[in-house]
This record gives structure tokens, sequence and C-alpha cells, in this order.
């Protein structure tokens, strides 16, 4: 393994194949890879992996100035994981940038919700359709029960999609969710609203043949929907219901975030959301925090007390 395209797509295909990484994640390395693998090898052609060290590393980040600081840290920690893996794997005998730290920094930013009302009115719009003809209805129980599961669950729009008829349990009440990393959840379904939403929304699945393996959301062309299809989705009724933007991060920030403040253990969110880490989860105890602020400064009595 000689140049760094060849240790990419390697890299690549072990990430795919024994990491069992999802298509998004994928994707997003081999753009990082791809632009670093461009900057090295410049009008030469491909380079040698040898070439690679920490001052080319440092340059390639320096020609990055005008891009955010967050990015260029995702960039890096690719870049990282592309030799860790590598050396890991006996592929290199040495990993040029083992305990190598950027000087990059980035500010605290916090988890971007959706009001309370405002998921109020989103599901109001879901559950309307302006016909009541046969794709009408498909439609409209199929984005009902869409909106109820990313809301509801704090699902990744990429484990929504990932779902198939036979993952939904309405016996036992739960989800069987595929996350990153391939790993497995059980989410349960203890809202009414949102059990009724799935039980209207499968019917309509199975009364136009679906089986147990069909995916449960689907497009026009009855294909599993796409990450895209859904935020499409959410923009739509966004846009009708008078909201700047809604995607399903931020449902999935906003449910854990309105768990918390309503007293909500720590770790039954991360359980939830299926966070590796509890670390991962403490975000939304700043954002809990900033929130009680906010609700302290417009309510305290204190404040209305012109003495």
């Amino acid at each position: 393994m000689d140049t760094l395209k060849s240790a990419i797509e390697w890299f690549l295909g072990h990430c795919a194949n024994h990491r069992k990484l999802s298509n998004h994640t994928l994707k997003a390395y081999r753009h990082d890879l791809k632009l670093f693998c461009a900057f090295t090898s410049g009008d030469s052609g491909d380079a040698s992996i040898s070439c690679v060290n920490r001052n080319l590393v440092q340059r390639w980040i320096a020609e990055m100035n005008a891009v955010k600081p967050r990015t260029i840290r995702r960039r890096l920690a690719t870049l990282k994981s592309l030799f860790a893996c590598l050396e890991r794997n006996e592929r290199l005998n040495e990993n040029p940038l083992a305990g190598y730290r950027s000087e990059v920094k980035i500010g605290t930013s916090f988890p971007r919700t959706v009001s309370r009302s405002t998921v109020k009115s989103l599901l109001r719009s879901a559950r309307k359709h302006p016909t009541e003809t046969e794709t009408g209805i498909r439609r409209r129980t199929q984005e009902t029960a869409l909106v109820e599961t990313l809301f509801s669950t704090g699902m990744r729009v990429s484990e929504v999609v990932s779902t198939n008829i036979k993952h939904v349990d309405m016996d036992r009440m739960i989800i069987d969710v595929r996350g990153k990393g391939n790993r497995e959840r059980e989410t349960p379904i203890v809202c009414d609203a949102f059990k009724d939403a799935l039980l209207e929304q499968l019917a309509t699945r199975n009364a136009a043949g679906a089986t147990p393996d069909s995916p449960q959301f689907v497009n026009r062309a009855g294909r599993r929907m796409s990450d895209q299809s859904v935020r499409a989705i959410l923009r739509r009724h966004a846009a009708k219901i008078g909201a700047k933007k809604i995607t399903p991060h931020m449902l999935r920030h906003t449910i854990a975030t309105l768990l918390l403040e309503d007293g909500v253990d720590l770790r039954y969110i991360q359980r939830l959301l299926g966070h590796s880490s509890i670390a991962t989860t403490t975000i939304y105890v700043h954002v809990s925090e900033r929130s009680q602020r906010q609700v302290l400064v417009r309510r305290h009595p204190r404040n209305k007390m012109l003495v």
C-alpha cells in the first residue's frame, strides 16, 4: 500500500465491511479524504503515503482559512482515523499523526431546538392533507407517523429511514432501532398519539402490499425514503406554519431538552438517543440551564417589583 489513494480506498472498504459505518458517514469520510488527497498530490498525480507528516497536515489546515473551525476539526479527525486504522491493521509501520493535536479552536455551540408551540403546529400540519383520496390518505398517514417518530423517539434521520415494518413491534410497543456503528437499541412507544399514528400508517402500508421486510417510510415511487426526502417534508410543513427552519436533528435536540427540563434522568435520555457515552448527552444540561435562566428572567417575581 504505497499510495495515499489506495490507502484511502482500503480504509473506506474497512469502515463499510468491518466497522459497518453508515453510508452517510462513509460519504463524509470520502469527501474529507478526497480533499486531503487533492491537496497532497497537486498536479503530480497520486502521492506516496510516506510523504504525509505533521508539517504537511499543518499546511493543509492553514490553507483552510475560510473554512469553519468545526469543519476543520472534523476533517482532521477523519485523517487521523485513517492513519490510526492503517497502523492498527499493520498496513503502516508508524502513524505520523499519533498524538497530533491541532490548535484550531471552536466555540461552544448549543443544539438548536424548536419551541413547544412550533412542535404542536408541526404535528397539526402533518395531520392535514387537502384531499382524502387514497393517495392523500397514504401521504397524510405517512407524514404524520414520520413527524411523530422523529419527535417522540428522537431517532436520527438515518435511523428512521432505515426502519423496516418488522422493526416496529406494536405488541411490545417498541421500535428496534439500528443506530450508529450498527448498534441496536429498543425505543419504547409511550405516547397514545404516536401509537395511533403508527397503527394507521402501518395499516395503509399493509393494504398497499408491504411485507415485514419492506421499509416503513417510502417515497412516491414506493422505494425507501431518503434522508433528503425527510428533510424536504419538514421544510414544506415548516413553511406552512411560518417556521424558519425545522430539521430532523432539531427535533432530536428538542425532545432531549424538553425531557431534561421535565426532570427525566440524563441516563434515560442517553438510552433514548442511543449515545454510547453519557458525556455526549450532557450538552443538554447546558441547554436546560440556559432555558431555565430565560424563564426566570421572564417570570421571576422580583423583576415585577418596582422597589
